[in-house]
């Protein structure tokens, strides 16, 4: 029983030195594709982080944290 993987081993194996090492480059070159596009997706999601939310400084940020976080609670009923 051949797989799709076998048939393509066997393809690959069939072909003169020439084009195989053009089907290696190719591969090659996909790989690079695919990962500088996972880079690029990442580079994307970490430019949602870096927004400048406004703060001066780390303290002033846990400042208006902690303060919301009271303005949340005090509409808390218990």
């Amino acid at each position: 029983m051949y797989t799709k993987q076998t048939d393509l081993m066997e393809m690959i194996a069939s072909l003169t030195e020439e084009y195989r090492i053009s089907v290696v480059n190719y591969v090659e070159y996909l790989a690079h594709l695919q990962k500088t596009k996972a880079k690029t997706t990442l580079h994307q999601i970490q430019e949602m982080f870096i927004e400048d939310k406004g703060w001066a400084s780390e303290d002033e940020m846990l400042a208006d944290m902690a303060n919301f976080r009271r303005e949340r609670l005090a509409k808390c009923e218990y």
